[in-house]
């Protein structure tokens, strides 16, 4: 009862003050409602009300000054609304004048005169206005701006007074929170306390209860126990002496059993523990033969012998595909299996005294009691086993079979920890793949010229590379949403516009896929026209799963070229119609009239000039075309270039009125160059000097050298260049367009194919122009340098991999080499040598220049200098008349091995002064022919081994 009681009282106890505390909790809650409610209602209200004012004032100003500057009167709707806003906000202030006493009297002192003030200057400037007096009242503006100054200062301070109101209110808020959570915290700390005083009585009481019933219970077990105890003395007494019987011999059979437990220890792999187990097994047992097999893995119905002992190799097949009698009834049924029978032919024995043999078949079982394997022994001429025996074989044939087990599941792992290696290998091999591609998908993407994000289907951004990031002016768009982002750069690029229309509309489901074209700031001097397109990204076709590759592709350059190819086509179509115009009208009035023969050749002269036109413009079209499909082929050759300018002068000499000076700083400079491009490009740019120069009777041209470059100037005094038009000089069908050009005929194509030529070159181009002063233009090509030949071994060779090879073969001999790439180069050089001749020429028949290795052996040929010193030809003649080609298989024209032209150029050397050429063994009538036809004249021609010797007739028949 009084365990009860008590716990009745702490009840009731624990009730009172959750009571109290839900009081105390209620009390503080009203306090501090009534607080934020003052707050709320009274102090928000009038502070945004007093906020208020200043913008209503702003936007009258605002409208008085639009009404002022455009005397429309449509800029005073907001003068008027911001009235009507005022008389509003000035209701709601007089509502909370007695909550707020200071705050009334600073504004009935201050706010509302200036307010007066200022809607009496308002007034006043509309009624000027309609009046017609625009100007006083444009010059009375700076009132009103001192008004308004004088009202924000006023206002500022009233909304510091309702800042000091709303604070304290705020405080008072603030103070009824702090005591509400005092009288809680007091009010749960002392429930707690009472809490931990019940608990306390309460496992008291409960633990002296518990501890006298455990005491009843355990007298109780006791005595049950003394009972139990001494009948079982009784029955261990009689065991014993069961046991003592037995102990002799369990002793040798656990001295057998600790024997084969070493063996079963101590081997590694799985071979190794059956032929140290298996056989000591048979020792302890007296067994005569033995077999284990087991279940093969991947086969649950075939069967695999893994070890044999004392049975004939013709009995036992290495895989089992099924079993049957004892061996079957052995797995199926998981207990050993005694079989009696008669041996076979084979098992009789030496001398044939084996008659019958007992097998028994032994389970074997693995840790969760399942069949993987059985155990065979056989014992012959025995006609019956001893319970004892069968107890140690049972024990022993256990032992080996979770010995077995291990060494199976040892073996399984060490082939697993193989095949993880294996794995793992290529897991890494994989894995640095990926990251491999991703670093390269990474930087592709990067480098991309096109703008690429992935977005998912609810519009957040998951991906962006630095184009697109670009695009929408942001270091990170990762996480954004798409036509948030739009919208946001649509305030300031209208542009963006169809990009978030079609983004909204791919994103709602209305559309799987788009494409849109759209312009950033149009109208602007860097406008850029876009096209969008998109796509899903999903596991099935066509599905957004993973939401959308949005792609924007810059199509600026390619509208700048459509615009440019149109007007090239106007350009081309006014050029081609203007002479084809001319020709068709003076032919028919050739056609039509008799005319004198001096009008006749006049009308003829015409046609002809602009017939040449036709074609100037019709060439240099192809010209560019050929260029940029890189089908123009370059015959680079020392050029001497001051020949080639005064050809050129020579050929415009007198035209419209100018003249042409050329200023050289030697007699002679020699470059790199294709001869006809190096014409092509002086006279595009003489013409445009010349055009471009209407008022101007003059032309310079300059040649000199500058930093190891031959440099060619072409200086007109002409119109010059805009700034504006620099940037885009070199661009194919660009024309300036002022008024000072308009009457200079041309498509555009000129400079175009002129760059085109000097890069081929690897030159350089570049130009200065000053308005009305006129223009120079500055090419750049590489100088000739020529290279001494006396007592040198000259390979005349385009291909420089192969050239290097054959001096890397040469220089065993330490005699020097050089390299020429072209026939013109060596004849050049040949003509320009000095003291002494060559020792030698190794001469590439297919060269890529104009001349071939055949002009150059002519014109040693022909030289008296030169018709002495031996030729090998380093390539092989035509394929042979009856090759045939086929689609997988090419001619191969071979060269000498590196070792065959040492041993050749050796014997050369030594034969000295013999004019002799040597080729890889061919058609020795081919080789004859193509001599003869080159003017060189065949003395003998003789095969030694893989090469042909010919012995030339020296120009001179006379000579020895």
């Amino acid at each position: 009862m009084s365990r009860s009681r008590a716990s009745l009282l702490y009840v009731t106890a624990i009730i009172v003050l959750l009571v109290m505390i839900s009081a105390s909790s209620f009390l503080a809650s009203l306090s501090m409602n009534k607080q934020s409610a003052a707050i709320v209602s009274e102090a928000i209200p009038y502070s945004d009300a007093a906020n208020r004012l200043l913008t209503d004032l702003v936007n009258q100003e605002t409208g008085i000054r639009g009404y002022l500057i455009s005397a429309d009167s449509k800029f005073l709707e907001p003068f008027h609304v911001g009235r009507a806003q005022l008389e509003q906000d000035l209701s709601v202030i007089h509502r909370f004048d007695t909550k707020f006493p200071e705050v009334h009297a600073l504004i009935e002192a201050e706010i509302l005169p200036q307010i007066q003030r200022i809607q009496a200057y308002h007034d006043s400037q509309i009624s000027l206005v309609q009046a017609g007096q625009l100007e006083e009242a444009r010059s009375r503006a700076a009132n009103g701006k001192q008004n308004m100054d004088q009202f924000r200062a006023m206002h500022n301070r009233v909304l510091g007074q309702i800042g000091v109101i709303t604070n304290d209110a705020y405080q008072a808020s603030m103070r009824a929170g702090k005591w509400s959570r005092y009288i809680t915290v007091l009010g749960s700390l002392f429930a707690f306390i009472i809490a931990v005083l019940s608990t306390i009585l309460t496992v008291r009481t409960n633990r002296a209860e518990d501890a006298l019933r455990k005491s009843e219970e355990t007298y109780r077990i006791m005595a049950e126990s003394l009972e139990a105890q001494n009948e079982e003395i009784s029955v261990q007494q009689e065991e014993q002496e069961r046991t003592l019987v037995k102990l002799s011999q369990r002793e040798l059979e656990l001295e057998t059993i600790a024997t084969y437990q070493e063996k079963l220890t101590g081997q590694l792999r799985l071979q190794d523990f059956l032929n140290v187990s298996v056989p000591s097994l048979l020792d302890s047992l007296h067994a005569d033969a033995a077999l284990v097999i087991v279940r093969r893995s991947e086969a649950a119905d075939s069967f695999e012998v893994v070890y044999s002992s004392g049975y004939p190799s013709s009995h036992t097949a290495r895989i089992v595909e099924e079993l049957f009698g004892p061996a079957k009834r052995a797995f199926d049924e998981k207990k050993p299996i005694t079989h009696q029978r008669s041996v076979s032919k084979g098992e009789s024995g030496l001398h044939e005294g084996i008659s019958s043999a007992i097998d028994q078949y032994y389970p074997l079982l693995d840790d969760k009691g399942e069949v993987y394997g059985a155990l065979l022994l056989t014992f012959y001429n025995m006609h019956d086993t001893p319970e004892s025996k069968l107890m140690l074989t049972r024990g022993l044939t256990k032992q080996f079979g979770l010995a077995f087990y291990a060494q199976l599941v040892n073996e399984e792992r060490r082939k697993q920890a193989a095949r993880l290696a294996l794995l793992n290998d290529q897991l890494l091999a994989e894995k640095q793949m990926i990251e491999e591609h991703r670093d390269l998908i990474g930087r592709i993407l990067t480098a991309a010229h096109d703008g690429m994000m992935l977005c998912g289907a609810d519009g957040r951004i998951q991906f962006a590379n630095q184009q697109m990031r670009h695009y929408f002016s942001r270091e990170a768009l990762e996480g954004h949403s798409l036509v948030a982002c739009c919208m946001e750069l649509e305030q300031t690029i209208p542009g963006y516009g169809p990009v978030r229309e079609a983004a909204q509309a791919l994103l709602g489901g209305g559309q799987r896929s788009l494409t849109e074209r759209f312009t950033l700031r149009p109208g602007e001097p860097q406008e850029q026209h876009i096209e969008m397109y998109a796509v899903p990204v999903g596991d099935n076709v066509g599905a957004a799963d993973n939401g959308y590759l949005i792609v924007f592709r810059d199509r600026t350059e390619e509208e700048r070229i459509d615009e440019m190819k149109n007007e090239f086509v106007s350009i081309v179509s006014h050029e081609l119609r203007t002479p084809l115009a001319s020709v068709l009208g003076f032919v028919e009035i050739l056609l039509n009239r008799d005319l004198p023969s001096d009008k006749q050749k006049k009308y003829m002269e015409t046609i002809y000039r602009e017939a040449t036109r036709l074609s100037t413009l019709i060439n240099d079209f192809l010209d560019l075309q050929r260029m940029e499909s890189g089908k123009q082929v370059y015959h680079i050759t020392p050029v001497e270039a001051t020949a080639v300018v005064r050809e050129v002068i020579e050929q415009w000499q007198g035209k419209s009125g100018h003249r042409i000076h050329l200023h050289a700083s030697a007699a002679e400079l020699w470059l790199k160059a294709d001869a006809d491009r190096l014409r092509q490009v002086l006279h595009n740019l003489v013409s445009n000097a010349i055009k471009y120069s209407p008022d101007a009777d003059r032309v310079d041209i300059r040649l000199s050298e500058s930093a190891g470059r031959a440099v060619i100037e072409v200086q007109d005094y002409g119109l010059g260049i805009p700034p504006e038009a620099k940037i885009s000089l070199f661009t194919k069908f660009y024309r300036v367009d002022n008024t000072d050009r308009r009457q200079i005929g041309g498509t555009g194509l000129g400079l175009a194919i002129v760059k085109e030529i000097m890069e081929a070159h690897q030159g350089g181009i570049s130009f200065e122009s000053n308005m009305r002063e006129g223009t120079t233009f500055r090419l750049e090509f590489e100088l000739f340098a020529s290279q001494p030949l006396e007592h040198r071994i000259v390979i005349l060779e385009d291909d420089d991999n192969l050239a290097k090879l054959m001096q890397v073969a040469l220089s065993q001999l330490n005699l020097p080499t050089v390299q020429l790439r072209s026939a013109e180069e060596g004849i050049l050089l040949l003509e320009r040598a000095g003291s002494g001749p060559p020792l030698l020429f190794i001469v590439d028949i297919y060269l890529d220049d104009a001349k071939t290795g055949w002009e150059f052996m002519s014109y040693v040929y022909a030289s008296e200098a030169y018709n002495r010193i031996p030729i090998i030809v380093s390539t092989a003649m035509d394929q042979p008349s009856t090759y045939r080609e086929k689609e997988i298989e090419r001619y191969l024209k071979k060269p000498f091995t590196m070792e065959r032209l040492l041993q050749v150029v050796i014997s050369l050397l030594e034969a000295g002064g013999k004019p002799v050429y040597v080729f890889p063994a061919q058609d020795q009538n081919a080789v004859t022919s193509s001599l003869q036809r080159n003017g060189i004249k065949v003395q003998d021609i003789k095969v030694d081994k893989d090469m042909l010797v010919v012995d030339v007739a020296p120009k001179d028949d006379g000579r020895k």
